[in-house]
């Protein structure tokens, strides 16, 4: 096997703070949780919803995170609002369902009610208030909210950075990708035995993939992946795409995905033989020429984004991949109240031509097949075990089940008493980024 030596790591934003070791408490204590829900997770933008699932007058989704639980919903004034979801009478919760449309919110334990946007509007027996209720002051309680690609953020400090700053070059490099142009097909989530930490560290290195994910050796080039560390814990990493891995030999012929894509783009397949490595360059000048032919609209993206996969991890618990027809958010979400279990929610987007871009381009509208005319309704939310993706019983595409096979052996592992710190090598630098960053907003010293 052929030694290939990865880019270096450009480095925007060390942590202000040394490099701490990464030991098993953080993700089996008790007590490191609780800290994370006082001084983590409240001063965090943290990603709540889809834009879509708001859109009309009283559309709301509930977000819940541990213990936390969070209404975002479209107010009567057209704007997005988020509160918490907790009435104000006696505390119980408001929302007891995933997300649907209301006239009002209604809790179900007195019959308080609010507007959409959180405003308290009817007491049930108000004059047996002394005082009566002040309808002001028991609304339920805002918190911020902005948008940013069609998805929906939210955080509950008043005093963080806003959060187009707090994200910095990586809204920038997202934007292009028109995620909020993309349609969603696929809504999952599963449970997971394992803390949310470390599934969240499994999609910050590529140490792992040549182990258990050898498909992706047809697909990109790993081993020269650039990566990339930003300020407030972000990162990134740009792989090759529609090419094969660096350190194997290369094959004289074309992949099956590679064939897809020669289909796709009316590409003959028979050229690349014995060239393969051509291909890549050769699929970003024939997507050039193709992309409003067949209804996309590539106009903001360079050539390399034509071929290649970006992953951005937004810090602290959200993952973002980007190709220029495709894009997958995935969100690692703590339980309620014990380290060793989460929540690892996908959402998976899909780009449907446009036929107008083709019209303005001057082409007649070719669908590579006739399905991607067809609208795609809103898929149901699916949630299902890691047992269930182990026994084939569900699936969040190849990769995915391949990492859900393995996490609950890597958190059963921090519980050993042999096991005492982790130790990282140059393609592990995002986690420990991340980790460095975490142990600053954690007040570590």
């Amino acid at each position: 096997m052929a030694v290939v030596r990865p880019k270096p790591i450009i480095n925007h934003g060390p942590a202000p703070i040394q490099s701490l070791p990464i030991t098993p408490e953080r993700y089996i204590s008790a007590e490191w949780m609780q800290r994370e829900n006082d001084l983590m997770w409240p001063k965090q933008w943290l990603f709540a919803c889809l834009e879509q699932d708001v859109r009309e007058t009283g559309e709301f989704v509930r977000f819940n995170l541990g213990r936390e639980s969070i209404i975002i919903s479209r107010g009567r004034d057209g704007e997005v609002h988020a509160m918490y979801n907790a009435c104000q009478h006696r505390g119980a919760r408001i929302c007891v369902t995933e997300r649907g449309c209301v006239e009002s919110f209604v809790c179900p334990y007195h019959g308080w009610s609010y507007r959409p946007d959180g405003h308290l509007v009817v007491v049930p027996s108000h004059h047996l208030f002394e005082g009566g209720v002040n309808r002001e002051e028991r609304s339920l309680p805002k918190v911020r909210c902005e948008t940013f690609m069609g998805l929906v953020f939210i955080c509950m400090d008043n005093s963080a950075l806003p959060l187009l700053e707090s994200l910095g070059v990586i809204a920038e490099r997202l934007a292009p990708f028109h995620l909020e142009r993309m349609t969603l097909v696929g809504d999952q989530t599963v449970f997971l035995e394992a803390n949310w930490k470390a599934v969240f560290d499994n999609f910050g290195e590529l140490y792992h993939v040549e182990h258990i994910h050898p498909q992706h050796a047809m697909l990109f080039d790993c081993p020269t992946a650039q990566v990339e560390l930003f300020t407030n814990g972000h990162t990134s990493v740009e792989i090759l795409g529609h090419t094969v891995n660096s350190t194997m030999p290369v094959p004289p012929t074309m992949n099956f995905y590679q064939l897809a894509q020669c289909e796709k783009f009316g590409m003959d397949p028979t050229t690349f033989d014995g060239h393969v490595l051509d291909f890549r360059l050769a699929m970003q000048r024939r997507r050039r020429e193709m992309g409003a032919a067949l209804g996309y609209d590539y106009s903001d993206l360079s050539d390399s984004r034509l071929t290649d996969i970006e992953q951005f991890n937004l810090f602290p618990n959200t993952m973002v991949t980007v190709q220029p027809e495709a894009a997958l958010v995935m969100r690692a979400r703590p339980h309620p109240s014990d380290p060793n279990k989460c929540y690892w929610d996908k959402f998976t987007f899909k780009l449907q031509p446009n036929p107008a871009v083709a019209e303005r381009a001057g082409v007649t509208f070719r669908p590579w097949r006739e399905s991607e005319l067809l609208p795609i309704p809103r898929p149901v939310h699916d949630e299902f075990t890691q047992d269930d993706v182990i026994a084939g019983r569900k699936t969040m595409d190849a990769t995915v089940d391949q990492d859900i096979h393995f996490i609950r052996d890597v958190q059963a592992g921090m519980h050993s008493r042999g096991f005492t710190s982790q130790l990282l090598n140059e393609e592990e630098a995002r986690v420990q980024h991340y980790h460095d960053w975490l142990d600053h907003f954690m007040g570590a010293r």
